[in-house]
């Protein structure tokens, strides 16, 4: 199969560059909320003649194919907005381009006319994020990821760049347009994602720019940790280099981003030992380095292919300590990761668009414990002695898509596949050193461990693994007010005896009113989930082929061999079960969206989610009544689907602007999730009973409150920021015994459910204060040069105007504080009954953190 995909791949390209046509332009028109418009008319002028003119009712895009390169003339004509007209240039090959226009002044009318209702459809599937706001996010990718979320109101948002998934967000000057999907059920998407952010990223410009940024923060920026009892030392740098530009004027250019983080963090430990409280911090440091470069290259006059690569290097130290982990217990990482992405597009013919992509990955992890002694646990207490995690893995993946999209008629049509490959190479010395585990401190006092476990030998995986799915949409105009999307896809996976995956998918959008202002829209589907290698690896260096691991119970101490009144369990494996199929997800949401005004958009969504043949472990080898169903083994664990879980969730969002100036977003959400298991690896209460732990999931945050905001003060100086309030996520009591003898501490007290208890609120403030301004070079009839600086808005601060063909320098200062009001938002609450920390939290999140810089851009 590998040997044909460089074929097939190389085929496909030569066909496209057969039926291409010529110079394209593909042209986006939307008002002031980045909406689309509709009825439209489009003319395309050379020398004040038409050459090109298009009227269409309720365009997504337009096409302007067949065209010949130079400067046109191009005008918009749409009801409602004032006429626009303005200059541009065709280059070889396919050009993008978004025209925004202004509302023209009229008064208002009593009778609307129904193209509202055609364009409430169309703003019901996508929204797209204005200018300002864009601009009003961080410069930091990390950041923008989650303000991103923020905005979109789901934690759980799956984000999209360029139509990949994974990986880091582009710079913010790469990005020409984020749009947030709500509740796509488009069959194209494997992932559940209520939410999708798709962001598109802008080809290489055919003049030079670029721009440098750096921030910095110390402890000297930030408060004190409510768990340290002082601020301990803290630094964190990071610099990004970006630059773009032609490599050959209409026909190829590239992009270059380089960028360096450094952080030095502490990592608090809060534990206690027989000698009392331990309450201090040691130094965590890492280091992380991105070289992503992209080449934007015509292959023919209708063709277009992006190639992009990406190199990450990242290390850290001292890394598993913290909490209850003590000093000793710390370990080293390095990762290094090379990526290769492909993707092109183009027309055959006049009707179809075809989409490729692919991805080349390879990545590697050593992971290094500091010490090699053996280590002690005492139960939410203290942990010391070695992290017995040494492992080296290496993991090279592939995959390939490709989408055919047409239309017929009111129908958009797309088929598509897509197909996965990937391979992994591990070799661990997981706790090769043993641990002896204590059920309480008192215990420990006492030198009575109550089991202890050891992997003697090395364990080797080598694994592969092959995924794939095809799928059809049709997406159908019924009525201008009216659309219906119905999808099929079907996804396998050669490691899961499962060939039945049909996931069926359909949706709606229902304006019924003529003003346009109130709209439905819904669906369901049905989304399968993969089994991943990561978790198929650790399966396979656990199953009955890899060597034996040691479990003793009552063991004495500190030399665990020497007898007395301990007992050694014979073998003990792990197993994926023999009916092993992938999960699934049945989804089901309804929501209305109202236009209160111009300004004002409110949406409530309700959702409903049943998770079925959920991932989950149970050791069909525990003692009934203190004697092993096969004597000849100790535990099998036995990886099954047979969990599940139901979520009913309202999601309620306000959006718009107060003034032109100030833009905000409003989310509400309200959900309960409950469940029966705590991932692939959790292992039930009571193996034999599984209805025991039907309750709430680990995820179960019944309320969810977040806004955010950006006011533009006035020109180049900026305002935004981030308020969250979340309701507590639940916790479970357990004894701190193995009262059945199965060698898992997760017993309950008797009548206690799994997940009773519930942590505290968690609020926070984040704000981001920027300061912009531009140098102009520009030519001057009177002196021939001349400098003068301006504000971001291109408005001169020195009397005279500037275009952007002019040359411009800008610089940005901006400060951001996060958790501003230093609230204490504590986490990790104990549950178990024998630790003296039980019911308390043992750490909080991030006290108020400050960080300076700016952007110097060309």
């Amino acid at each position: 199969m590998r040997t044909l995909i460089i074929p097939i791949l190389f085929l496909l390209l030569v066909a496209k560059c057969v039926f291409a046509q010529s110079t394209s332009l593909r042209l986006q028109i939307v008002d002031q909320n980045s909406s689309l418009v509709p009825n439209i008319s489009v003319k395309l002028k050379l020398n004040n003649k038409i050459i090109k003119e298009i009227n269409k009712e309720n365009p997504q895009e337009i096409i302007v194919s067949k065209i010949e390169q130079g400067r046109y003339l191009l005008e918009i004509q749409a009801a409602g907005f004032k006429n626009h007209s303005q200059e541009i240039e065709i280059v070889e090959g396919k050009n993008d381009l978004t025209v925004k226009l202004e509302l023209a002044e009229v008064v208002e009318k009593v009778e609307v006319d129904q193209s509202e209702q055609e364009k409430s459809v169309d703003e019901a599937f996508s929204g797209f994020l204005t200018k300002d706001q864009i601009e009003a996010l961080s410069d930091d990718p990390k950041e923008m990821e989650k303000e991103l979320k923020q905005i979109a109101g789901d934690p759980n948002a799956v984000i999209k760049v360029d139509g990949f998934t994974g990986g880091n967000l582009p710079q913010k000057s790469q990005i020409a347009s984020i749009r947030i999907v709500r509740s796509s059920f488009d069959a194209e998407n494997h992932e559940l994602g209520f939410t999708y952010i798709n962001i598109s990223s802008k080809p290489g410009n055919q003049k030079f720019s670029g721009s440098l940024s750096f921030n910095f923060n110390d402890e000297s920026l930030n408060a004190r940790n409510s768990f340290s009892p002082e601020r301990f030392p803290e630094q964190s740098k990071n610099t990004t280099f970006y630059i773009n530009g032609p490599i050959k004027k209409n026909k190829t250019n590239f992009s270059l981003v380089i960028a360096d983080i450094r952080n030095f963090n502490p990592q608090n430990i809060n534990a206690i030992l027989p000698t009392g409280n331990i309450n201090n911090s040691i130094s965590g440091k890492e280091n992380f380095t991105l070289i992503n470069t992209t080449v934007n290259q015509n292959l023919s006059k209708y063709h277009n292919v992006k190639f992009d690569y990406e190199f990450t290097d990242s290390s850290a130290k001292n890394l598993g300590v913290g909490g209850f982990n003590l000093a000793e217990k710390a370990f080293d990482t390095n990762n290094r990761s090379h990526q290769l992405r492909v993707s092109e597009s183009g027309y055959i013919g006049n009707k179809y668009l075809n989409e490729i992509r692919f991805e080349l990955k390879s990545e590697t992890l050593h992971t290094l414990p500091q010490n090699e002694n053996v280590s002690i646990i005492v139960l939410d207490s203290f942990s010391r002695g070695g992290a017995g995690n040494f492992s080296r893995n290496s993991k090279q993946s592939f995959m390939f898509a490709d989408n055919l999209l047409f239309g017929y008629k009111n129908h958009a049509l797309k088929i598509g596949l897509q197909t996965e490959y990937e391979r992994r190479n591990e070799t661990s010395e997981t706790n090769k050193n043993g641990t002896f585990i204590f059920s309480s401190l008192a215990d420990f006092t006492l030198s009575k461990p109550a089991i202890f476990i050891q992997n003697v030998a090395n364990r080797k995986v080598n694994l592969s693994q092959i995924q794939a799915g095809i799928f059809i949409q049709d997406d159908w105009r019924v009525k201008k007010n009216l659309s219906l999307s119905f999808g099929l896809r079907y996804e396998v996976q050669n490691n899961l005896k499962d060939q039945n995956n049909f996931s069926p998918r359909f949706g709606f959008t229902w304006s019924p009113l003529k003003t346009g202002k109130l709209t439905f829209r819904g669906g369901g589907g049905v989304f399968y989930n993969w089994l991943e290698t990561r978790n198929l690896s650790i399966i396979l260096s656990n199953d009955i082929s890899q060597p034996s691991e040691t479990i003793i119970i009552n063991p004495s101490f500190p030399n665990p061999f020497l007898g007395g009144t301990s007992q050694t369990l014979p073998r003990s494996y792990w197993q994926p079960d023999a009916n092993l199929k992938n999960p699934y997800i049945s989804h089901l949401s309804f929501a209305a969206e109202s236009r209160l005004n111009k300004k004002l958009s409110l949406r409530a969504g309700y959702v409903y989610q049943k998770g079925v043949r959920q991932f989950r472990s149970r050791n069909i080898n525990a003692p009934i009544d203190g004697i092993r169903p096969n004597s000849n083994f100790g535990n099998i664990i036995n990886i099954e689907s047979s969990a599940f879980f139901v979520k009913n969730s309202l999601d309620i969002g306000l959006n718009g602007s107060l003034r032109k100036n100030i833009s905000f977003y409003f989310n509400y959400g309200l959900s309960k999730t409950i469940s029966d298991n705590n991932g692939i690896f959790g292992l039930p209460s009571d193996n034999y009973d599984l209805k025991l732990d039907r309750s709430f999931a680990n995820n179960d945050q019944r309320h969810r409150f977040s806004t955010s905001w950006s006011w533009t003060i006035r020109k180049g100086l900026r305002l935004s920021g981030n308020y969250a309030i979340n309701s507590p996520l639940p916790f479970t009591i357990t004894t701190g015994k193995d009262n059945n003898n199965d060698t898992v501490f997760n017993d309950r007290p008797f009548g206690t459910r799994r997940n009773s208890q519930r942590g505290t609120w968690r609020k926070q403030l984040d704000l981001s204060f920027s300061y912009a301004f531009s140098f102009i070079k520009k030519k001057n009839k009177d002196d021939g040069k001349s400098f003068g600086m301006a504000t971001n808005s291109g408005e001169s601060a020195t009397g005279f105007d500037f275009t952007d063909s002019d040359k411009r320098f800008s610089l940005k200062f901006y400060a951001t504080a996060e958790n501003l009001l230093n609230q204490t938002n504590f986490r990790n609450f104990v549950g178990v009954q024998t630790s003296q920390f039980f019911l308390k939290p043992t750490s909080s999140d991030q006290a108020r953190k400050v960080v300076f810089g700016f952007r110097f851009s060309f």
